[in-house]
């Protein structure tokens, strides 16, 4: 017994090394499957309780039977032998044969045939057939009860053992639990902590690289919103150059519309006088002298170099061929073309001034 019990004490260990080899996991989910079984366990020996009790119930009502079939066949055995005895002395056969089917009442010599059990006994009377049967009868329920008693203990006695074996197998289960439970639980609550301090460090890493991602993202904006700002300024600069380049031709325009007028008035003028008065021919060359007059007037308008539109139109030079009678003049005079009055270059203003009052 000695020897089973270490061999089955080895077998534990080795059972439980690959257990504490394991991690906490998985002996947790060993430790709920263990639970489990345990708690199988006790339910299957809550029913086996129930079945023995309820055969051990059964056990004692068929005892009961049993007795008071005996007591039955007893009592049924002291008439018949009352009887017998009653009859007269030729019955001690009859008498003999009774008290040998009766347990406990005297010898019998028994002989075994198909499953019953006969007494041997010479001839039997008419008188003695149905006492005969009962006795048959009686004996064939008592075979059954036996049979059934037997059958019942049987079964007791088989969950007996298992229930000892359960038992055992419970116990083992549970100091198996405990061993795992309460020796290994600083190592455990160890380890638990170093997996928690691994995932702490892995959220704070998570943490600083989306802080690192948001100060990025964040400066991204700012040198956005800085260059926005900028472009904002610079398209409120060319609009500003725009608007007051775009006055600057509105005015050159006015300006240079004034002058067309102007010098449309003065080839009127020019044009009304007679071409065989001896003005015409200065006549002819003062209207060179005017296109000189608008160039240079256009020149002043537009002093940054941009050039007239579209719609200003260059005044036509006079043809040549004018009157051969004018008086020659310096290249840079300018003339007035009623009264022949010579200014100079930069008289440009007063000529224009005294042009309009003389041709009035």
């Amino acid at each position: 017994e000695a020897e089973r019990l270490t061999q089955r004490l080895e077998e534990g260990e080795q059972e439980l090394q690959p257990a504490e080899s394991q991690p906490w996991h998985e002996r947790d989910k060993e430790v709920a499957l263990l639970r489990r079984s345990v708690a199988e366990k006790e339910r299957a020996r809550a029913a086996s309780d129930v079945l023995c009790r309820s055969l051990a119930g059964e056990t004692q009502q068929l005892r009961r039977t049993l007795a008071a079939t005996a007591h039955m066949c007893q009592h049924l055995a002291r008439r018949l032998e009352e009887q017998l005895r009653a009859q007269g002395p030729g019955r001690d056969k009859g008498l003999d044969e009774v008290r040998c089917s009766i347990p406990g009442t005297g010898k019998k010599k028994k002989k075994k045939k198909e499953g019953q059990w006969w007494c041997m006994s010479p001839e039997r009377t008419g008188g003695d057939a149905a006492v005969q049967a009962a006795v048959e009868k009686l004996q064939e329920e008592n075979l059954l009860l036996k049979q059934k008693v037997a059958h019942v203990e049987d079964l007791n006695a088989k969950w007996q053992r298992y229930d000892a074996s359960r038992d055992e197998y419970v116990r083992g289960l549970q100091v198996r639990l405990r061993g795992l439970q309460e020796p290994q639980e600083p190592e455990l609550m160890r380890k638990e902590i170093s997996r928690l301090n691994h995932q702490l460090e892995a959220r704070m890493r998570d943490c600083a690289e989306a802080e690192r991602a948001l100060a990025a993202a964040r400066t991204a904006q700012d040198a956005t919103l800085e260059r926005v700002q900028m472009l904002e300024q610079q398209i409120l600069a060319y609009k500003d150059d725009f608007t007051s380049e775009r006055a600057d031709r509105e005015r050159a325009q006015s300006r240079i519309q004034e002058l067309e007028e102007r010098l449309a008035l003065l080839l009127q003028a020019a044009q009304g006088q007679d071409p065989r008065e001896p003005g015409a021919s200065r006549i002819h060359a003062g209207s060179k002298t005017a296109t000189y007059l608008e160039t240079d007037a256009l020149g002043l308008a537009a002093p940054d170099g941009r050039g007239l539109g579209p719609r200003s139109p260059r005044p036509q030079a006079p043809k040549e061929g004018g009157c051969p009678s004018a008086a020659p003049r310096g290249q840079g005079d300018l003339q007035c073309p009623h009264c022949l009055r010579c200014f100079g270059d930069e008289q440009g203003e007063e000529l224009l001034g005294h042009v309009a009052e003389c041709c009035q």
